[in-house]
């Protein structure tokens, strides 16, 4: 019965794939991955449209809770009576510090910082697109 089988498979020839496969086979794959990063670029758009709005909205909250915890009264002092704020230096700082909004001033900060990652993304994505990057991979040699 083995020798059935060993006789089989030696007369047989193993398929052939079709012409042009392999180049077919590479473009789907390229338009593929072009189309992949066209939705990485809208989503990286978004998140990028998201945090600038986040940023915004963090730096007008900032000045005005800047100007309701009289943080400018405060911090006009440094110009108008300077020797009076070197005299009493360690209540003028602290005087600052208590009046300065800190969850105000990390959301601007952490939307500022978001905002700066999400543009490189976006930077780094769209040099991908526009360069052709992502089908220079695939090119058939």
């Amino acid at each position: 019965m083995n020798n059935n089988y060993e006789r089989l498979f030696s007369t047989l020839k193993a398929p052939e794939p079709p012409t042009g496969l392999t180049e077919r086979i590479l473009l789907r794959i390229g338009v593929r991955e072009r189309r992949m990063l066209g939705a990485k670029i809208a989503v990286s758009a978004a998140v990028f449209g998201a945090s600038v709005g986040i940023a915004i909205a963090g730096y007008v909250n900032l000045v005005a809770s800047l100007s309701q915890s009289g943080f400018f009264q405060i911090a006009s002092l440094m110009f108008s009576d300077f020797s009076t704020m070197t005299a009493n230096f360690p209540d003028f700082a602290l005087s600052i510090m208590e009046s300065l909004p800190i969850f105000t001033t990390a959301l601007l900060l952490s939307g500022v910082l978001f905002a700066i990652w999400s543009m490189a993304a976006l930077i780094d994505e769209t040099s991908l697109f526009r360069n052709g990057r992502a089908t220079a991979f695939f090119a058939v040699k």
